[in-house]
């Protein structure tokens, strides 16, 4: 299967039933090639929610090779796209998704924020994660450092208790390099330049 086919095959499977639909992502992800994994990640650009959660799900087993593109995916212009990458590498629990997820905490979406909340609790499942949380949310801004930690607390306080532990210790590296949030105005009437000031270059939101 090359990624030509997957017009032809939205087509194909429009009528067909659920467990056709998730018997082809599996079948994707079961050999993965470059052509199927694009494929695969194409799906997430996909109106379907049943569709893009499916392969959220088969993307999240295929480890490190898929990490680089689903951060990519963070900054498409759609909504939904942004959302199933973070749930892709929130199941993935990799340290490296940590920074690009704590920046999805500025998203002008609130379905979008809460992804990235929900994906930063699972990356927070092993100790490196934890770690790279930490780092990634000492690195913003203060009130902003505070906004991210009340998000992580409301999914899990417990983990959210360790995080901050963790921020306070004096051993913790600053992030190195780290890139200034965008403002931005959720669809709750969150600004995101009422938590973090005027800090951060102002760049378009998609």
């Amino acid at each position: 299967m090359i990624p030509k086919d997957a017009a032809r095959l939205w087509e194909e499977l429009r009528h067909r039933e659920p467990e056709e639909k998730l018997e082809w992502i599996r079948e994707l992800a079961r050999n993965p090639t470059p052509d199927s994994i694009e494929v695969l990640l194409d799906v997430l650009k996909q109106e379907s929610w049943f569709l893009r959660d499916q392969a959220a799900r088969a993307l999240a087993t295929l480890g490190e090779q898929v990490v680089d593109p689903l951060i990519e995916y963070l900054n498409s212009g759609l909504w939904y796209t942004r959302t199933a990458a973070a749930s892709a590498l929130g199941r993935m629990g990799l340290p490296v998704a940590a920074a690009p997820l704590v920046a999805l905490l500025k998203d002008p979406n609130r379905t979008v924020r809460d992804a990235g909340r929900d994906a930063l609790v699972l990356v927070c499942g092993n100790e490196m994660g934890r770690f790279e949380v930490a780092v990634a949310f000492r690195g913003l801004p203060e009130r902003a450092r505070q906004f991210a930690l009340d998000g992580l607390a409301s999914r899990n306080p417990e983990m959210a208790e360790r995080v901050a532990a963790l921020m306070h210790d004096p051993a913790l590296p600053d992030q190195a390099d780290r890139r200034p949030l965008a403002r931005a105005v959720g669809d709750d009437g969150l600004h995101w330049g009422d938590v973090v000031g005027d800090e951060g270059a102002e760049r378009e939101t998609g």
